[in-house]
């Protein structure tokens, strides 16, 4: 025993010395294999460079590519639309032609008949650098009709870097009331009800708005149009305008929307728009059967409008109502209003296309094209409307409106359409016009892109 104790001190120098080598060699082993992983790492961190490199080079090359192919050609069957293949430049050529024909069955005062370019214009549209979208369109028709609507229409430019938020400014429509924010072109009727008057439609000013899956807020602060100057030096009207819209659907030709709009209208120094006049829904004639005149001593008016729209397939309904209030500073206060109530129903089965975005109807696509073997759509139609511009000592008119319209749409672009229009009764004590029950018989011949 003696003896093994004395060898401990042998034996644990001799383990000592024969795992150092061991240690030290396992030591080398690691640091190589840590080496070998770095130079590893490193040579696909080279192979991933080249590989950007090379997708850089591609993309530079097709970007080049598209450069030198110039411009690309697209259509959506109405118009033809021109574009740098990155779609940073776009351009489209957009116009409208309306030729309208009309025939009186006058009753107290004289209606005469005839014909007029009721639309022709011409403009474009498109974007420039991504971000920018612009519009601009001219009107040429001189029609004596409505002689207040030749020259700049739309003539706008848009941001649209902020989407969904849209900001614009230029000559373009207020955002209120929703037959006069539609397009003309989409138009169930000849023209709109009675209740326009009421709409400001287009003038110099700058909007925001923007919408989402089901709904749609736009609002702004206008001027006047282009044309408008008030007299000696004095300050032009303006406008606040508002109007949202909610769709709970609005898919498979399933549509319900309604939607709300605000105005606030301060005439300053210009007398624009202080009269409320309104032809029977036809404007081959001058007459107005209803007739509010110049409303001197304004302040400010204050505008809403309530509507409401539902679409079943073929079938729709579209109701509007707007109350207008006349604040005067040197007499009473007068309260106008109007509304209307359509219908339209589409013979062989197409539905009004509906714009969540912009909360309108749009234009329709026959499901068969005349000249593509089919027949085009066909649509009839029925309004009933109300204007009312009697209040107190204010004896403007009480005119209600019943009309019968057929329209065909033989192409996305082309569209003929035929409307009867009787005038039910004019309530205008003391004027020439009361009890006054026209009707008229009127068509149009429509082509726009």
């Amino acid at each position: 025993m003696k003896a093994f104790m004395h060898a401990l001190p042998m034996l644990g120098g001799l383990a000592v010395l024969w795992a150092a080598p061991v240690a030290t060699q396992a030591a080398a082993d690691v640091n190589t294999s840590l080496e070998q992983r770095v130079e590893q790492l490193d040579q696909e961190l080279r192979v991933l460079r080249r590989q950007l490199e090379i997708d850089h080079e591609a993309r530079d090359a097709q970007a080049l590519a598209d450069q030198q192919k110039g411009i690309k050609v697209t259509h959506n069957g109405r118009s033809v639309k021109l574009a740098s293949y990155d779609n940073a430049f776009v351009f489209q050529p957009i116009g409208r032609v309306q030729v309208d024909y009309a025939h009186y069955d006058a009753d107290k005062q004289q209606l005469g008949d005839g014909t007029a370019i009721r639309r022709a214009r011409l403009g474009a549209q498109g974007t420039v650098f991504r971000v920018w979208d612009y519009k601009v369109e001219y009107e040429f028709s001189d029609s004596k009709a409505n002689p207040a609507a030749s020259g700049i229409r739309d003539a706008y430019i848009s941001y649209t870097g902020f989407k969904p938020v849209l900001l614009t400014v230029g000559n373009f429509k207020e955002p209120f009331s929703f037959e006069q924010v539609s397009s003309d072109s989409a138009l169930t009727f000849l023209e709109r009800s009675l209740i326009d008057v009421f709409a400001p439609s287009r003038h110099i000013g700058a909007a925001v708005q923007t919408s989402g899956a089901n709904w749609s807020v736009a609002g702004g602060l206008f001027g006047e149009r282009p044309q408008d100057d008030a007299a000696s030096e004095g300050d032009e009207g303006t406008d606040i305008t508002g109007r949202a819209t909610w769709a709970p659907f609005w898919d498979n030709g399933q549509v319900l929307h309604v939607g709300a709009a605000l105005r606030r209208h301060d005439p300053n120094d210009s007398t624009n728009a202080l009269r409320f006049a309104s032809r029977p829904e036809t404007n081959i004639t001058d007459a107005q059967l209803v007739d509010t005149g110049v409303l001197t001593g304004t302040d400010h008016i204050d505008s809403y409008g309530l509507e409401a729209a539902g679409e079943w397939g073929p079938w729709s309904l579209q109701s509007e109502y707007i109350g207008t209030k006349v604040n005067r500073k040197s007499a009473s206060d007068v309260d106008l209003n109007g509304w209307y109530v359509l219908t339209s129903w589409f013979i062989t089965g197409e539905s009004r296309p509906y714009k969540v975005s912009e909360g309108v109807f749009d234009r329709v696509t026959p499901l068969g094209v005349v000249g593509q073997g089919g027949i085009g759509a066909w649509e009839l139609a029925l309004r009933l409307s109300q204007l009312d511009l009697n209040d107190g000592a204010l004896v403007g008119g009480k005119e209600r409106n019943l009309t019968v319209g057929l329209n065909w749409h033989l192409t996305p672009s082309i569209k003929l359409q035929a409307n009867y229009i009787k005038v039910l009764d004019v309530d205008r004590p003391g004027r020439p016009t009361d009890g006054d029950e026209p009707s008229a018989y009127t068509v149009r011949a429509q082509v726009d892109f």
